[in-house]
């Protein structure tokens, strides 16, 4: 076998109370055979870390000649990890020799402690599979009975299925109950997405439902479920202390921004007129009021034409406003809110405090940037070692990351830009210095988490298939800070002699997405070599589909 490829895995299991805090790993070997064509790129281990809560990680193997590897995976309890299609069950200080055969799907694993992985190939734990078009119309009492017969079933099918098989262990049992709870809590969060008029619900009945169920009787040990545990414990937590609105307006947001624009008004930080303020105070008493309205299920006529609607806008073609709306200045401001709220919440204190790493841990998610003072000197009321070593170390990797110089010259100056404010002729400067080249150009921002999953999982594969043709690749940033730009840039190694990034000042951002009639994120155009458009909306350009890509590009270079 080739030297040893040790992957260092980040697989963090929560260690609360009543878990060991010493780290150990588990080490699987093995050999995959028949590797179906194209599939080569697929063979990983994927997990999802123990805060983690927008997106999952995928680790390539790496395989010899033979298709023999080596992994070694640190834990603290037993946990999942999806080996290339296979859910294994792992355990600190064990071995695993797993045999994988592409062309039958077979798994044998073998093994002193390889008893529960077999168990799970053999016999999947039974799920909750809701559709999701038909959960989003029912209402709260419609699921919560639901609920309770689903968790039932799944309870019973379990059940049969364990005394159905004689040899079936109780770590078996109580895995398979643990992924059924799980399960329902995951689509029960998920609740508060759904538009509140389908709910037609303002009793709490539905969270007290997982508050009794999920929150204070959780699976042990609780690492069995940390592939979903971040995602419900964030969406519980958040539902209690800022429940979803009517679609619509991000109220709370807007109020924080008037707060933190008052309050640097105040403090000198930025210097705008007394009734600029007053009219921020009053912009304040009519969101107030929208509020009440919205709350008491006003219709949407009356809400359309409240004086809040019809002058938001305006406040917001502000650009300093709009920046303190997108560039994480409000998410750090409502964390630090919402983690001294979770002191008033009824549930287990180890449960709190998992709950206060995972807010703390979404917000450098969120924007790809570390924390700052003062939010920054909450990570030290993370009781638990473990998880609060998490979040520093994630801190510290994207202060790290923001600092690279390696990538400069990928990284465009806004100076050559200085004083335009048409849109047209801000972008057209920018993509003057690749006529001759196909220019495939990408809005996106470090907030949006759909624009950092396509950038991290299609980038490089679409700059791979489209390799041979003159493409140079433009990304234009909006409402990001710029060590958030930086950071994202760097750890999605996003540079080469054709990608190109700009982060433009927010009015100049804007007036050239105003131009190119951008109205969502991300959004993706392709220009031809003399600089003229040739997507549009209904035909845009998916990096997730390159095929498509490159015939759009193809067509466009054979019509010169």
């Amino acid at each position: 076998m080739n030297k040893k490829t040790i992957i260092t895995i980040l697989f963090a299991l929560v260690a609360m109370a009543g878990q060991g805090q010493t780290e150990a790993s588990a080490l699987i070997r093995g050999r995959i055979i028949n590797v179906p064509k194209g599939h080569e790129d697929r063979l990983t281990i994927h997990y999802t870390e123990p805060l983690q809560t927008m997106s999952s990680v995928e680790v390539p193997l790496q395989l010899d000649s033979l298709g023999r590897f080596e992994v070694e995976v640190p834990l603290l309890n037993t946990a999942p990890v999806i080996l290339v299609w296979t859910h294994l069950l792992l355990s600190p200080g064990e071995i695993y020799d797993v045999e994988m055969d592409g062309g039958t799907g077979n798994v044998i694993v073998k093994g002193k402690d390889a008893q529960l992985s077999n168990e799970v190939i053999a016999h999947q734990p039974s799920v909750c599979t809701w559709d999701m078009d038909w959960m989003k119309a029912q209402t709260d009492a419609v699921v919560i009975d639901e609920a309770e017969k689903e968790l039932k079933r799944l309870q019973a099918a379990n059940e049969s299925i364990y005394k159905s098989n004689p040899t079936l262990s109780a770590q078996w049992r109580n895995y398979a109950n643990s992924c059924a709870i799980a399960s329902i809590a995951n689509y029960l969060v998920q609740r508060r997405y759904v538009d509140a008029t389908v709910r037609q619900s303002a009793d709490g009945k539905l969270w007290q439902w997982l508050h009794d169920h999920f929150i204070c009787h959780l699976p042990q040990p609780y690492t069995l479920i940390q592939d979903q545990l971040g995602y419900i414990v964030k969406n519980y937590t958040m539902e209690l202390i800022a429940p979803r609105q009517r679609k619509g307006f991000n109220l709370r947001g807007i109020d924080t921004v008037i707060s933190i624009a008052l309050e640097q008004q105040a403090d000198g930080t930025i210097n705008r007129s007394d009734a600029y303020a007053d009219s921020l105070r009053t912009l304040r008493t009519l969101l107030q009021d929208y509020k009440t309205l919205m709350n008491n299920n006003a219709a949407d006529s009356v809400l359309k034409n409240h004086p809040f609607a019809l002058t938001v806008q305006q406040y917001f073609s502000d650009t300093y406003l709009l920046g303190l709306l997108t560039d994480g200045a409000v998410g750090e401001r409502e964390t630090m809110e919402n983690i001294e709220r979770l002191k008033d919440f009824d549930m287990p204190e180890d449960i709190r405090d998992y709950a206060r790493a995972v807010l703390l841990y979404a917000q450098i998610e969120q924007y790809h940037a570390p924390l700052k003072s003062p939010l920054f000197n909450l990570v030290a009321e993370v009781k638990n070692d473990y998880l609060r070593n998490i979040i520093t170390s994630t801190n510290e990797r994207y202060h790290t990351l923001a600092l690279r110089s390696d990538y400069e010259s990928s990284l465009m100056p806004n100076e050559p830009l200085k004083g335009l404010t048409d849109g047209k002729e801000i972008f057209d400067k920018i993509i003057a210095p690749y006529r001759g080249r196909i220019v495939f150009v990408d809005f996106w921002g470090t907030w949006c988490g759909p624009c950092k999953m396509d950038l991290k999982n299609f980038t490089h594969p679409l700059h791979q298939a489209l390799s041979d043709l003159p493409v140079t690749y433009l990304y234009l940033c909006n409402g990001s800070k710029t060590e958030a730009w930086r950071s994202t840039i760097a750890e999605y190694n996003l540079t080469g002699e054709h990608l190109v990034h700009y982060n433009l000042p927010a009015v100049q951002q804007s007036a050239v997405e105003k131009y190119l009639h951008v109205s969502h994120f991300p959004t993706y155009i392709i220009f031809d070599q003399e600089g003229r458009r040739v997507t549009t909306e209904d035909s845009e350009p998916k990096p997730y589909n390159p095929e498509a890509v490159r015939r759009m590009m193809q067509e466009t270079m054979n019509r010169k």
